[in-house]
C-alpha cells in the first residue's frame, strides 16, 4: 500500500522518470505562463486604448468636416428629438444664392414696373454692370492674394 501511495505522491512533484507531474508542489505556479498571461493582458490593455484613442480623434475630424459641409451646404436637421421629422437648414451656399437672387429678382421688378417696355434693357444693364463690379473685385483679390498691391 505504501508503494501505491508513493507513486501518487511521485507523480504529483514530479519526481518520476519522464513522467510529467500534475503540479509541481517545490513551485507549484508556473512564472512563465504567468508572466505571457501578464504581458499580453498589458498589450491587449494598450492596443485597445490606442484604438479607442484613433477612433475618438477620426470620430472629431470627421464631426469638424462634417460640420463645416453642413455650414456651407445645408443639412437637414431633426425636426424634435424623437428623429422622425426633419427639415431643411439652408447653408451659406443657399443664403448666399438666394439673397443675390433676391436682389436681382427686386431689381428686375422694379425696373419692369418703372420702365414697361424699356425694362429689358434696363435689367440687361443691371446685369452687365454686376458682372463688371465681380470681375474687377475678383482681379483686385487675386493681385492682393498673390502680394500684388
Amino acid at each position: 500500500m505504501s508503494s501505491s501511495g508513493d507513486g501518487l505522491l511521485a507523480f504529483i512533484n514530479g519526481d518520476t522518470s519522464g513522467g510529467i507531474p500534475i503540479v509541481n508542489v517545490a513551485n507549484p505556479v508556473d512564472w512563465g505562463r504567468l508572466g505571457q498571461t501578464i504581458g499580453t493582458s498589458i498589450l491587449a490593455t494598450v492596443v485597445v486604448g490606442v484604438t479607442n484613442i484613433v477612433d475618438a480623434i477620426t470620430d472629431a475630424i470627421d464631426r469638424i468636416f462634417g460640420g463645416l459641409a453642413a455650414f456651407i451646404a445645408g443639412s437637414y436637421q431633426p425636426t424634435n428629438s424623437t428623429g422622425i421629422g426633419f427639415e431643411y437648414a439652408r447653408g451659406l451656399l443657399d443664403v448666399t444664392i438666394g439673397a443675390v437672387g433676391g436682389a436681382y429678382t427686386s431689381a428686375f421688378q422694379f425696373s419692369s414696373a418703372q420702365f414697361g417696355i424699356l425694362a429689358l434693357p434696363v435689367n440687361v444693364g443691371i446685369v452687365l454692370g454686376s458682372v463688371y463690379v465681380l470681375s474687377v473685385g475678383g482681379q483686385k483679390i487675386a493681385s492682393r492674394a498673390t502680394g500684388g498691391g
